[in-house]
């Protein structure tokens, strides 16, 4: 069922059994919160679960993108933030759909900035991005002056928008960017030379550039892609709220980098897949829905989620030991093999 690039990549399929067991978790888990709360799996609540995690699921696709390759993006947050009020503040004063475009242009950038960093400069991806999240956070505390900023205009639609269902039902628009962009996710990451390219690059740097491909193109496309979907996150952010802060998005990098780890992206890099990344951050969304509905302290969440990450990156390295150790003894057993027949010979 998993389809392998022929540069060396792994993990290039729509669905593997790693993703298989994330979502049998997924299901477990919804059917025993129903068991607790028979509101849980009503349309209402699971279109608000939906919209709760527009937000760090979009941002979660460029954040496992980064991650695959052995590298990490701690700016997300602050890009959403920086575009959220460069959006809010331009609006003012020219189209808002202009204002948009220049707060995408925006997230461009910083991703533009982080690859620049970590790949042609050397510094390592942690300081790097941690070095952009202050320096952007530092702009949008200038572009606003600490004073939230209106987004009430044509443009907040994206992130406000509703669409109307059956049964008195509405659907937020940002649901709709979220699933259009894990359709697009999916197929450039399984069925795109970028995707498989992406794979080959983590799998090995060395072969990969042996075979022609451009890794520090790559590398910083992966980067690239983080920041414009932080800044797609940021327009959306201030849609809903029709105000743009620069205390937008504090933290949030860690709800998205848990999605992406929950996801089964490995934070060695080299393996994951968007479907993977769709499914942690629903976990996510359904945990803390959850405990709302049963009316669970909010510290209870916190404290959940962060054990969530310490198991998965915990299996992940026991995995991992598992397959080298694996390697070795293949190794091994072939040159036992070979020892064996050369004797043979003789």
């Amino acid at each position: 069922m998993e389809k392998k690039s022929t540069k060396g990549g792994r993990g290039i399929s729509i669905f593997k059994v790693q993703e298989l067991g994330i979502l049998m978790i997924f299901l477990i888990l919804c059917l025993g919160i129903q068991l607790l709360t028979p509101k849980f799996l009503k349309p209402a609540n699971l279109i608000n679960i939906m919209r709760q995690i527009s937000n760090v699921g979009i941002m979660a696709v460029g954040e496992a993108m980064v991650i695959i390759i052995a590298g990490i993006d701690l700016s997300v947050g602050a890009t959403l933030s920086l575009s959220a009020c460069v959006a809010a503040y331009l609006a003012q004063v020219i189209n808002p759909w202009l204002a948009v475009l220049v707060a995408l242009l925006t997230g461009l950038s910083i991703g533009m900035i982080n690859g620049f960093l970590s790949v042609k400069i050397g510094i390592a991806p942690f300081i790097a991005t941690l070095g952009t999240q202050m320096m952007a956070r530092g702009l949008a505390f200038m572009v606003t002056a600490g004073i939230p900023i209106k987004f009430s205009n044509a443009a907040s639609v994206l992130g406000g928008g509703r669409i109307a269902l059956p049964w008195k039902l509405q659907l937020p628009v940002p649901i709709l960017f979220m699933l259009a962009i894990y359709v697009i996710g999916i197929v450039v990451m399984t069925q795109t030379v970028f995707g498989r390219n992406i794979y080959a690059v983590a799998d090995n740097e060395k072969s990969a550039k042996l075979s022609g491909i451009n890794s520090d193109r790559i590398k910083i496309t992966a980067y690239v892609v983080s920041g414009f979907l932080a800044a797609v996150a940021g327009i959306l952010y201030a849609g809903n709220l029709t105000t743009a802060e620069a205390s937008a998005g504090d933290g949030i990098e860690t709800n998205v980098i848990a999605a992406v780890v929950i996801g089964g992206v490995s934070m060695a890099g080299g393996e994951g897949s968007v479907v993977g990344i769709l499914i942690g951050a629903a976990i996510m969304g359904v945990i803390k829905n959850a405990f709302i509905l049963l009316n669970f302290p909010a510290t209870m969440q916190t404290f959940t989620i962060g054990l969530m990450i310490v198991l998965a990156v915990g299996l992940d390295c026991v995995n991992k030991k598992r397959r080298e150790k694996k390697i070795v003894l293949n190794k091994a057993q072939i040159k036992d093999q070979k020892n064996e027949q050369a004797k043979d010979g003789k």
